[in-house]
């Protein structure tokens, strides 16, 4: 039964141990919430969520839903963080973190004095999904929060973004921040482009180091919160988010040999499920297409291939 509800047609499935650990996955991440049932055989968990699909290559939108529907976006607000800090941040300078870093939810665990690399900072950000990280990255570039802000809001508007507002670089509750599922696969479909950042969202997991005000080493090691990266065939990872406000969030890059698919979920009750739903009916439909454009090609290949449609 369980290997028939993951099955995916025309192609893959997770293998039944693979979907044990995912069916009982929870993430404990302290700005998360406790998932339901990750994989179940049945249709999206609501439909007050918001979700676009789309084909990176070509930007065509494949399928959406209260696409611009302006809404908290949780932690995946850091995949412009990530963007800003990029274009000003060297992976060696170094980073003297203050008070900004005492902060709730998800944390590496730095405190006021401690010195970090840009590099271990990105990396705690889009691994763990670290909220300090993302505090220490925004003053040191910005000299504060709300500066910081200001320059999201400055690069959003270049990628065209015009239903979107930040005031944090990480994506803890503010009724001023908001942004839609359009506005996002657009800072998404930016981040694909980006080698530097990729490499860090497809880490299963990683070592953090750093030193404390005293100058002694401080070490933390922490898997990818996103669970579908490594066990969805093709998912090459980008940003999960929780919080109670924005609901489960999630924002997928999946490559295969004949494509790819970049899909952008917000406020999901059940952001795997509808992920893996969402992801294999844009694989079925772009098959179905490709099907269609063979048979214009070369009619005999109906016969050669029954059952195609």
């Amino acid at each position: 039964m369980l290997v028939s509800v993951l099955s995916y047609i025309g192609y893959n499935y997770i293998s039944p141990t693979i979907a044990k650990g995912l069916i009982s996955g929870t993430e404990t991440k302290a700005n998360t919430v406790n998932s339901k049932t990750l994989i179940s055989n049945k249709d999206l968990s609501t439909q007050d969520e918001s979700y676009v699909l789309i084909d990176p290559q070509t930007t065509q939108i494949l399928k959406s839903y209260n696409a611009d529907l302006k809404r908290a976006p949780a932690s995946t607000t850091k995949l412009l963080t990530g963007l800003v800090a990029e274009k000003t941040l060297q992976d060696t300078d170094v980073v003297s973190v203050g008070p900004e870093v005492n902060i709730e939810g998800s944390q590496l665990g730095l405190s006021p004095g401690d010195q970090i690399s840009v590099k271990e900072l990105l990396t705690a950000l889009y691994v763990h999904s670290s909220n300090d990280a993302a505090a220490a990255l925004a003053v040191k570039i910005s000299g504060s929060i709300p500066a910081f802000a200001e320059e999201m809001n400055n690069y959003a508007a270049t990628l065209g973004c015009t239903d979107s507002q930040f005031t944090n670089p990480h994506g803890m509750p503010d009724p001023d921040l908001y942004t839609t599922a359009n506005d996002l696969s657009k800072i998404a479909s930016q981040f694909l482009k980006n080698e530097r950042l990729m490499k860090l969202v497809k880490l299963p997991h990683a070592r953090i180091q750093w030193k404390d005000a005293k100058g002694n080493p401080r070490q933390g090691e922490f898997d990818n919160t996103n669970l579908l990266l490594g066990n969805y065939p093709g998912d090459e990872g980008l940003k999960t988010g929780t919080t109670t406000e924005a609901g489960q969030c999630l924002v997928s890059y999946v490559t295969r040999p004949d494509g790819d698919l970049l899909l952008v979920l917000l406020g999901s009750e059940n952001r795997y499920n509808d992920t893996i739903k969402l992801l294999d009916e844009g694989w079925a439909d772009q098959r179905s297409k490709a099907a269609l454009r063979g048979l214009a090609n070369d009619p005999k290949s109906l016969i050669m291939s029954p059952g195609i449609f």
